[in-house]
């Protein structure tokens, strides 16, 4: 433990003033025997210091102290470093170590006053107090066994400086004096030994300087081996390679690895030295720069970092050191990690790792960023061979690709001098105007028109002033003769080798760009026509008239009516001859039949042995081309679309086009076809509501009149309402509840059936019985119409039927035939067949026309008018759906005038 300066108070002496140090001194000739044993020990030792330093401590205990400490002063002067010590008892030299600390100030305490002044000082006894000023607060309780309390710092002496202290303790005694020649003696023994140290030192220094030279030449053997080798390398893998391995061994590391910088991140190139290469390489291969570690710092400070030992690393970087222990078996405890750094710019990042803790001198530090130094600039030189290599390799790959581009091009690529003679001449040009290389090399360019040859050498010599054509459309031709137009862009080229300017062209073939756009302008002119009318016969016509000139020369629309047949409804003709031998547009009604019939469109180009008659022009020489295309929307198809041409063939391209035209078409039709429907519809709703308000007006009009007459006989008095008065006013009231009734269930069945919601309840069931029921219930109202009605019913009429539904059927039938009938007789007739039952209603009443015999069992639809006759017109509608849902059937025979028969056929069992 040393003696520490600052705030202690103890009793210091030097030793000119130090009476005595010790009870038993050791006499002259020990002390000269002392001193020549002494001379001997630091003779015989080594000229290494650690050695003197020890053989010093040995002398010093036990003979003249219990424990002692050599400590040595520090380079700069401000650390005595602890270098040896000693205790009589292993007891003692443990503890003592324990306190001893590794290096004091040299500017505090006794060994101030020693190193200042170069003479000893003692302290005769100490007490706890100030013993634990001495050692950190940590350590206080060691201090209840620490034997020693006695102490003196002698100074170390070599040629008129001090190298350091000596401090000897001894145990407490009841005899606190000591002779001077003790002191003497061990400042004696202090003396030689720095002179030993001092020689030590010495001769140290030499042989260091001995090992630094053979180190710097061996340095400087492997760096040129190492640069010799590195300048015969051309990649960067080579660089690294070269460096990792070579430098490994060049420097005596252990393991090593080489980073370059890439997109932001420092990526390994090379590693050497590691167990396990996949970890490392996991682990370290892709760092960012942005991340915090030893690689990435040198990289991006360009400067080097030193990491000595291992809890260096973990100081400064401890979360590379947690991921070094993860991905390494045994992690170096030193490295050094240098910038390839070149004019100022770091390229990457070297490492070498050592087997052991290690200080890096001014010499090593040195060389390893030389080394550095020399791998930056291989790699720097590597990466420009290499940059050149690629730049070379992408050239070629450039012409290569350019020459594939032309070849590939789909526009024709065309060089020609200025006066028009070709000089290249890729496939797209012989694709698109037929003729091929060798025949159009050396000539002028043959794909110009005679008409247009001014207007070629006009544009060449605007291509020779700057003037470049973009995309403009030229009209010109191919090899055999046929027309065609282009879009062509020029530009000036300058020979590589010299020579007069040429022009390039490109020419991309727009004849069917065109033509489409004219499909397109063509159809968008169409949709606004068709747009701006929903009446049906105006839509028509229009349709007809769309293509008439300048798509076709004949232009027919043909519907298909409920029944199947189609008509032309529609046509225009720029020839009026164009029509077939059935009168109609051409290609016929045949034709049309069968498009409309397949839903597949037809194409007929050129005279063909099943061309029609009427598209073949007078004499047979040539012919007429068609087209017939169905109309189709919603997955019906309501007719065709007919055309005929004499200037030209039909292609796909016409073809799709009618089609497009056939949709838009078709959908106009069916739009107008809605609009008229969606009147009508109108206008029928328009007439129930007016019918429904009145209906259900006029049965509430009628109880509220009875209702009144009987109200005021009451005020009259009991006596005015008499029992045939009363009974009279009930039955009305009767039967103006039972129709507004009846009104109601209709309105109901209506929304039942409408929402698919008629339910059926069948039930065996004899119909003579139910007939004969309904009969009798309109009794009442045939003997207040003047109406007789016959019934002639059969035997044996039992089936399956609902009664309720069929009661309502019945009812309704007879109520119309009394309703309609004018007072004649009613004849109700039954007839019962093997399947099916058969029930009809005539009457001799005011009969139905034939043209509205079509819609009477249709929702609303009325035969006669709502001002003569009340009703919904919905209750033949509801009684066919019921007759339909038990799968009967209902028809009527009616003559105007003469009365009507409706005849209610059933089977008698569920179907």
């Amino acid at each position: 433990m040393p003696p520490r300066g600052g705030a202690m108070t103890m009793a210091v002496s030097r030793y000119a003033d130090a009476r005595q140090f010790g009870a038993h001194a050791p006499e002259v000739e020990e002390r000269l025997a002392l001193l020549a044993e002494a001379s001997r020990v630091l003779a015989d030792a080594s000229l290494e210091p650690p050695a003197v330093m020890e053989r010093l401590c040995a002398l010093v205990v036990p003979f003249l102290g219990a424990a002692c400490t050599l400590r040595l002063l520090s380079e700069d002067g401000l650390w005595l470093r602890t270098m040896a010590s000693a205790a009589a008892s292993p007891e003692a030299r443990l503890l003592f170590q324990t306190l001893s600390p590794p290096a004091l100030r040299a500017d505090e305490g006794p060994s101030r006053e020693v190193l200042r002044t170069g003479e000893a000082q003692w302290a005769p006894d100490s007490s706890p107090e100030e013993l634990r000023q001495l050692v950190p607060p940590q350590q206080h309780g060691l201090l209840e066994d620490f034997p020693f309390t006695r102490w003196m710092v002698l100074p170390l002496r070599a040629r008129g400086k001090a190298l350091g202290t000596l401090t000897v303790w001894k145990a407490p005694t009841p005899e606190r004096t000591v002779e001077a020649a003790e002191q003497l003696l061990l400042q004696e023994l202090a003396d030689r030994a720095a002179m030993a140290l001092d020689v030590a030192r010495a001769y140290a220094a030499e042989k260091q300087a001995r090992q630094a030279a053979e180190v710097a030449a061996g340095r400087l053997a492997r760096l040129q081996r190492v640069t010799a080798e590195l300048s015969q390398v051309l990649s960067a893998s080579r660089v690294a390679e070269v460096i990792v391995e070579q430098g490994v061994e060049a420097v005596g590391a252990a393991r090593g690895g080489l980073w370059v910088e890439e997109d932001g991140h420092a990526r390994l190139l090379r590693c050497s030295g590691y167990d396990d290469a996949d970890s490392v390489e996991e682990a370290f291969g892709l760092l960012p720069l942005e991340s915090r570690g030893p690689v990435t710092e040198a990289l991006r400070e360009g400067r080097a970092v030193w990491l000595e030992s291992p809890e260096a690393l973990t100081a400064r970087y401890p979360e590379v050191d947690q991921k070094r222990h993860h991905a390494i078996r045994a992690p170096s405890p030193a490295s050094a990690c240098l910038p390839l750094t070149v004019e100022g710019r770091a390229l990457g990042t070297l490492l070498f790792a050592f087997s052991a803790p290690r200080v890096f001198d001014a010499d090593e530090r040195a060389f390893l960023e030389l080394l550095a130094h020399h791998a930056g600039q291989a790699l720097a030189r590597a990466r420009l061979l290499e940059q050149e290599e690629r730049a070379r390799a992408q050239l070629a790959e450039v012409n290569e690709r350019l020459a594939a581009i032309i070849q590939a091009s789909p526009a024709s690529i065309i060089l020609v001098d200025a006066d028009g003679t070709v000089r290249m001449w890729n496939p797209a040009a012989e694709r698109i105007f037929g003729w091929t290389a060798q025949e159009a090399m050396g000539q002028v360019l043959p794909v110009v028109p005679p008409g247009k040859q001014e207007e070629f050498r006009r544009n060449l010599a605007r291509a020779g002033r700057g003037e470049s054509l973009g995309g403009a459309v030229m009209q010109r031709m191919r090899k055999d003769g046929t027309p065609l137009q282009v879009a062509l862009w020029t530009a000036v080229v300058q020979p590589a080798s010299g020579g007069s300017e040429q022009v390039l062209s490109m020419a991309v073939d727009v004849t069917e760009r065109q033509r489409s756009e004219s499909a397109q302008h063509f159809l968008a002119e169409a949709g606004g026509v068709l747009a701006t009318s929903l009446e049906q016969e105006e839509t028509l016509e229009r349709v007809a008239h769309l293509a008439v000139p300048s798509y076709a020369d004949c232009c027919g629309v043909f519907l298909a009516d409920e029944d199947g047949q189609v008509r032309c409804v529609a046509s225009a003709h720029a020839d009026a001859g164009l029509r077939a031998s059935d009168g109609q547009p051409a290609p016929g009604l045949a034709v049309v039949a069968r498009v409309v019939a397949s839903g597949e469109a037809e194409l007929r180009t050129g005279l063909s042995a099943d061309a029609p008659e009427c598209v073949r022009p007078p004499g047979g020489e040539g012919c007429w081309a068609w087209l017939c295309v169905p109309l189709q929307v919603r997955g019906q198809t309501l007719g065709a679309l007919s055309f005929v041409t004499s200037r030209r063939d039909y292609d796909a391209q016409d073809l799709a086009l009618a089609q497009e035209l056939a949709r838009r078409a078709a959908l106009a039709i069916d739009n107008a076809r809605l609009y008229r429907e969606a009147r009508h519809a109108i206008r029928l709703r328009e007439e129930f509501l007016s019918i429904a308000s009145h209906e259900l007006k006029t049965p509430i009009s009628a109880l509220q009149l009875q209702v009144q007459s009987l109200l005021a006989g009451l005020k009259r008095g009991p006596s005015a309402l008499t029992p045939e008065r009363l009974g009279r006013a009930l039955e009305v009231v009767d039967r103006q509840v039972k129709r507004q009734t009846q009104l109601i269930h209709d309105l109901l069945d209506v929304s039942r059936i409408s929402a698919g919601r008629l339910e059926l309840s069948p039930e065996p069931l004899d119909l003579s019985a139910l007939v004969r029921e309904v009969v009798e219930r309109f009794e009442p109202e045939l003997e207040r119409t003047g109406t007789r009605l016959e019934l002639t019913l059969a035997p044996e009429s039992f089936g399956l039927w609902d009664k309720l539904r069929i009661d309502q059927v019945l009812t309704n039938l007879v109520s119309n035939a009394v309703k309609y009938g004018r007072g004649n007789p009613v004849h109700v007739v039954m007839t019962v067949g093997p399947a099916s039952v058969r029930v009809e209603v005539q009457d001799g009443g005011i009969g139905i026309s034939e043209e509205n015999l079509a819609r009477l069992f249709h929702r609303f639809q009325r035969a006669v008018s709502e001002r003569n006759y009340g009703g919904f017109g919905l209750g033949l509608w509801i009684s066919r759906q019921i007759v339909e849902a038990m799968g009967g059937l209902i028809t009527v025979k009616s003559e105007l005038g003469v009365g009507s028969t409706f005849s209610v056929e059933l089977p008698r069992t569920r179907p």
